[in-house]
């Protein structure tokens, strides 16, 4: 079974990635600033404390684990370089062969089967996170030129609502799925597919 680290571990969506990877049967080191503000207890389960934007604190923290998932993620609506910059430091410091999932958004891309009403709404939002959305596609040309085996999940509007446990999916993001994800959703479906050849290598695009 392979080792995880998920990056940014103590938030909403990357404290139910840990979970669920301790769930399938993983060995997981939670990274964060604030490692112990996670609250989970588990034998399997690691917890190391590191800037995210830190490559060398990084290093350190990534070293001999398979598989590394950044759950990093912004709530504001101004300019940031939390996206780039982190995954930058994660590149740098993952381990030579590993593989790297991201947290991106569908809002990135319309789909070409997307309706009116979603495209009038997709022009709005992305005006409305203009910030996040250059910086996640400044995120997403660093995996495309990194030359690592990466995935860079996009899910529609998050929630916290139970999971489907049934998620829509499009591989590559070209079609369109549904309106909202649970974070439950976006969690399973990340750990579910880490070894999915399918999803190397691009976007792929979730919902509930």
């Amino acid at each position: 079974m392979p080792s995880v680290a998920v990056v940014a571990a103590t938030g909403r969506t990357g404290r139910l990635v840990v979970e669920r990877a301790l769930a399938a049967g993983h060995s997981v080191t939670a990274v964060a600033r604030r490692p112990e503000a996670l609250g989970i207890e588990h034998a399997r389960l690691t917890v190391r404390a590191a800037d995210v934007t830190d490559p060398d604190a990084l290093r350190e923290a990534l070293t001999g684990h398979d598989t590394v998932i950044s759950a990093l993620g912004t709530t504001g609506r101004g300019p940031t370089d939390l996206y780039s910059a982190g995954t930058a430091a994660i590149i740098t410091a993952l381990p030579k062969g590993a593989r790297l999932v991201v947290i991106s958004s569908a809002g990135l891309a319309v789909p070409a089967d997307a309706g009116p009403g979603t495209r009038l709404a997709a022009r709005a939002l992305s005006r409305l996170m203009r910030h996040a959305y250059e910086d996640m596609e400044r995120m997403e040309s660093q995996l495309a030129a990194s030359g690592l085996v990466w995935t860079a999940v996009r899910p529609t509007g998050l929630n916290d609502r139970p999971g489907s446990g049934t998620p829509r999916v499009s591989i590559g993001a070209t079609e369109r799925v549904g309106n909202r994800t649970s974070r439950a959703d976006l969690a399973a479906f990340i750990v579910d597919h880490l070894d999915d050849p399918l999803t190397f290598a691009q976007p792929v695009a979730v919902s509930s």
